[in-house]
């Protein structure tokens, strides 16, 4: 049991690494390049580009849960989200 625990834990923090990771190439480099860089419509390009991907990656956490009842996928997306 206890290995179990284990995995479920590494899980846990194999997410989370994929979300700061995804975080760090989709949110923060794009931002702090146009800002660093670029002009204001660099940045309003990168702004837009980053809700663009944003969204979709909302999706694709909604399509996941589609399956789970109003309540479930609440609870679960909570939990990823935290």
């Amino acid at each position: 049991m206890p290995e179990r625990d284990k995995f479920m834990s590494e899980q846990k923090i194999s997410f989370m690494q994929q979300r700061d990771e995804w975080t760090t190439a989709t949110v923060i480099n794009p931002l702090h390049e146009a800002v660093m860089d670029g002009d204001s419509a660099d940045c309003e390009a990168t702004r837009e580009q980053i809700k663009k991907r944003s969204a979709k990656k909302c999706l694709k956490l909604s399509e996941r849960l589609g399956g789970q009842t109003a309540s479930q996928a609440a609870k679960i997306g909570r939990n990823l989200v935290s």
